[in-house]
């Protein structure tokens, strides 16, 4: 079966006028004039004359992809309706969770929902609609945990932890297939509680922590641990990836807690993952 990406690409050949017969060659066109000797690679462009076109035409109604279908067309729908215009409920617009966060509380506390009291298992959490999580959650902090295994084993963290609140709303920042990051920071942006970065330790980690929403602090070992550990660090590479993407962000950040734990990062030219503070059992 046809792809989204490959489809999208020649709808948007095939819709182009009589005329055009020079196009921009993409990774995914040049392998469909390989796979299917359809067109003409040359260097950079990829020809397809009339004539090409009427074969693509023929090639997208094999797969029941109407030809004539606005290139934009699944991005409105949600799975069933893409099911009308295409041959896969997964070209729907937005994926089935992309509104939802993932959730949990610290060891032995509740989630507080409304007015009950919700004891996950250990090392479980929970995923729920954005919108149902600002009715209904009544926690009055959140700690933003960047990546899935440091929120998973969230009680494994050595930080210290007692001075964000008795029981604090544990927050994935998301990701990948998941829970997405722009619902994370939109769920916190609206919450307006309190909020905690438990970020990497490199670059990108806190510029990340510096863009949070109502940030109110950062969690990290103490500095002569912190330092410790990005001495002993062997992710320079990580390190000198991060820092072109992510230096204006940390030269304009004002909060005290990202200022300090930069400059550590900065003289050790090291990254350090937060999984690094969860050793396993």
């Amino acid at each position: 079966m046809i792809d989204k990406g490959l489809a999208l690409s020649l709808l948007r050949v095939v819709q182009s006028s009589a005329e055009r017969v020079e196009f921009g060659a993409s990774a995914t066109l040049r392998k469909f004039v390989t796979d299917s000797g359809i067109g003409l690679v040359q260097g950079e462009k990829v020809f397809f004359n009339e004539g090409h076109k009427e074969r693509i035409r023929a090639w997208l109604n094999a797969d029941n992809i109407d030809p004539d279908t606005p290139v934009d067309a699944w991005s409105r729908l949600g799975r069933a309706e893409a099911l009308d215009i295409g041959p896969n409920e997964k070209w729907a617009g937005e994926a089935v969770r992309a509104q939802r966060i993932a959730i949990k509380a610290l060891k032995g506390r509740p989630l507080l929902v409304d007015s009950q009291r919700i004891y996950l298992p250990p090392l479980a959490n929970m995923e729920w609609s954005c919108t149902d999580a600002l009715q209904y959650l009544r926690h009055d902090a959140v700690i933003v945990v960047e990546n899935w295994e440091a929120f998973e084993r969230i009680d494994d963290l050595k930080v210290d932890l007692s001075h964000v609140s008795t029981n604090p709303l544990i927050l994935w920042r998301g990701g990948g297939a998941g829970s997405s990051v722009g619902t994370a920071m939109r769920f916190v942006e609206a919450y307006g509680r309190p909020v905690w970065s438990a970020p990497d330790y490199d670059p990108e980690g806190l510029a990340i922590a510096s863009r949070l929403p109502h940030l109110v602090g950062v969690l990290a070992p103490q500095d002569n641990v912190l330092r410790r550990l990005l001495a002993e660090s062997k992710l320079h590479s990580r390190y000198s990836q991060q820092l072109p993407g992510a230096l204006a962000s940390l030269e304009q950040a004002t909060h005290p807690d990202v200022k300090r734990l930069w400059a550590l990062v900065r003289a050790s030219a090291n990254a350090l993952p937060q999984e690094r503070l969860c050793p396993k059992p």
